[in-house]
């Protein structure tokens, strides 16, 4: 028997799953009110908490110069407080296509000369260099991931020896040429950066890039790759993935020398007097990135399988992701980064978690931009402040309760029949083999992990515009409802702005009825536990505890206590061990796990 709760809307290296132990996640389109039910806890995949990284790129829309930094490259501690509490595991830079305009040797050493930028236009003031970035990284406790540029029409040298140079400057010991050199510049111990990609986006032109075949990117992939695996054989190698054959040219060619191929997907949305137009061509366009990931899942396990690669598979990385704005101006549609982020933003935006999460571990990093400005996360104001978009809140929850193991969900009810792939608005990685597909899919998308805290969770998130939904969670027996949480508003059009910082942001959900609904384009995420489960303190919403470090904090509380869950009190000051605690303030408490 099952109980039923009504309400409203990791690992790095795992082996491959084989078809026998997916999770099953299914949609039925029926009825008038949602019916999620998770009954098979059994079968499970590991869940890469790469998923939730990010992505720094000088793109002259504020994220770096403005963003991170000022023009002189002083940090916004703003900006570095707020981003440490989302504990972002990777961070991907100089990024994606400003890498064929970027000379990574101008931005390290004492002199740094302001150029112009030829890709996006603007500065590049070189003062966020490569020391800069890694020892930010480092502070926020972030693994930097740097992309090396591979470009063929001779106007920079993106040569083998240049990219080799740059990966010696982060991690070649002293008594190296570049070693010796980053400790000139006051940094003797080598970085030990994990994370390179070689090339953005090969497959299309730009001023300093003439675009490539599968099998030209493919030849000069595997010299960069063979060459910085023959020196440095514990980093991670990325390279760009595509749609067709792409990927399989690849594979075969460089394979041996590869962990990821790199695929980029924007949610496109067109916005008029801040109203999303054709709004479910966008709230459900994850639904053709998630039948293109699946497609092309089926044809890397294939190459897997052959290399005998089953415990060490090359994964994909979802490099760029984001949902891009076109707003009206009048007399037509024109992009901006510029645009504000919306509820219905943050709605579009767990539609893509809960992709990853389904599509795990085969998807095991993912890097949304950006942080700060653009499409952010956060909004600066000046150089010395910023506040939160509803975005933030969204990637918060997601980043502190959808980790650990996915498993299978079964959706039943109202929703749109029939629905045309070829409609959905992504720019990015598709196959024309996926656009002629019709689908029926729910209004409720859902999620559901087994966290490492053993708390089941479940991620709904409303894709209707106008419309309210009802939804009722089935679990397996033994779990009962402990905690939930929201991102909603009234208006699907609202966002936070300097004068109100806090309109739309996260909060408990108080689940007092019976039936509860959810707003158009509210996320909500529900927390169930083992009955069974030792209860040292018990649990409140309105804590929000996070690690940073090792060390607990909590959100707006100077006074509190850690317990371990046997009950014994620990220093709260003091680096935790991984595993399990509890926080108390007050009468108030949470469980918390230190990774």
């Amino acid at each position: 028997m099952k109980k039923v709760f009504v309400i409203a809307l990791l690992l790095t290296v795992c082996p491959l799953i084989i078809n026998s132990q997916k999770p099953v996640f299914k949609q039925t389109v029926s009825g008038t009110t949602t019916v999620v039910s998770i009954s098979d806890l059994e079968h499970s995949s590991p869940i890469d908490s790469m998923i939730y990284g990010q992505m720094l790129e000088d793109c002259n829309d504020a994220v770096i110069y403005g963003g991170v930094v000022d023009k002189k490259g002083a940090e916004n501690l703003s900006v570095t407080k707020q981003l440490m509490k989302l504990r972002i595991p990777v961070m991907r830079w100089p990024a994606g296509t400003a890498i064929y305009d970027y000379e990574w040797q101008k931005g390290v050493g004492p002199t740094r000369t302001a150029v112009s930028e030829h890709i996006w236009g603007g500065t590049e003031y070189y003062t966020f260099g490569t020391d800069e970035f890694v020892n930010w990284c480092k502070k926020l406790d972030i693994e930097p991931y740097i992309n090396i540029p591979m470009g063929n029409n001779n106007t920079y040298d993106h040569s083998v020896e240049k990219a080799l140079s740059w990966v010696e400057y982060v991690n070649g010991e002293t008594g190296t040429p570049m070693g010796d050199y980053r400790k000139s510049n006051g940094h003797p111990a080598p970085y030990g950066v994990r994370y390179f990609c070689i090339g953005n986006e090969n497959y299309l032109g730009n001023k300093f890039h003439k675009a490539e075949s599968a099998a030209e990117y493919a030849e000069q992939l595997s010299l960069y790759a063979s060459a910085i695996k023959k020196m440095y054989a514990e980093v991670k190698l990325l390279g760009v993935g595509h749609t067709g054959n792409w990927n399989k040219v690849v594979a075969e060619k460089c394979g041996k020398d590869l962990d990821f191929l790199t695929m980029h997907y924007y949610m496109t949305a067109r916005v008029k007097d801040n109203q999303l137009m054709d709004p479910e061509k966008t709230l459900f366009a994850p639904e053709l990135v998630e039948a293109n990931l699946r497609h092309f899942i089926n044809e890397l396990t294939t190459y897997n399988i052959s290399a005998g690669r089953t415990s060490n598979p090359i994964r994909f990385s979802i490099d760029e992701w984001n949902c891009r704005h076109s707003v009206y101006n009048g007399n037509s549609y024109s992009f901006t980064r510029k645009d504000g982020r919306r509820l219905y933003d943050a709605a579009a935006m767990a539609g893509m978690l809960n992709v990853f999460i389904r599509t795990s571990p085969y998807v095991a990093m993912a890097n949304y931009i950006f942080p700060v400005n653009g499409h952010g996360l956060l909004k600066t104001v000046g150089n010395q402040d910023a506040y939160p978009s509803v975005c933030y809140y969204l990637y918060n929850l997601y980043r502190r309760f959808m980790t650990g193991r996915a498993v299978g969900v079964s959706v039943t009810g109202p929703g749109i029949k029939d629905l045309e792939l070829k409609t959905l608005k992504i720019d990015g990685d598709t196959d024309s083999s996926q656009e002629g597909k019709k689908v029926d899919r729910c209004y409720v998308d859902c999620a559901a992990v087994v966290n490492e805290s053993n708390q089941l969770v479940v991620s709904l998130a409303n894709r209707s515009y106008d419309t309210k939904q009802e939804v009722s969670v089935l679990v397996p027996d033994g779990y009962k409802m402990s905690s939930a949480y929201t991102v909603s508003a009234n208006n699907v059009c609202a966002e936070n702005t300097e004068e109100d910082r806090s309109l739309v942001k996260s909060s408990a959900l108080k689940l007092t009825s019976p039936l509860v609904t959810l707003n158009p384009c509210a996320i909500a995420l529900i927390l169930f536990e083992k009955d069974t489960a030792e209860k040292v303190l018990g649990q409140n919403t309105s804590l929000f505890p996070y690690v940073i470090n090792g060390r607990i904090y909590v959100e707006g509380e100077e006074n509190f206590n850690v317990y371990t869950t046997s009950g014994y009190k620990v220093d709260e000051n003091a680096k935790q061990s991984p595993g399990i605690y509890v926080v108390q303030a007050g009468d108030r408490s949470m469980k918390i796990c230190v990774e």
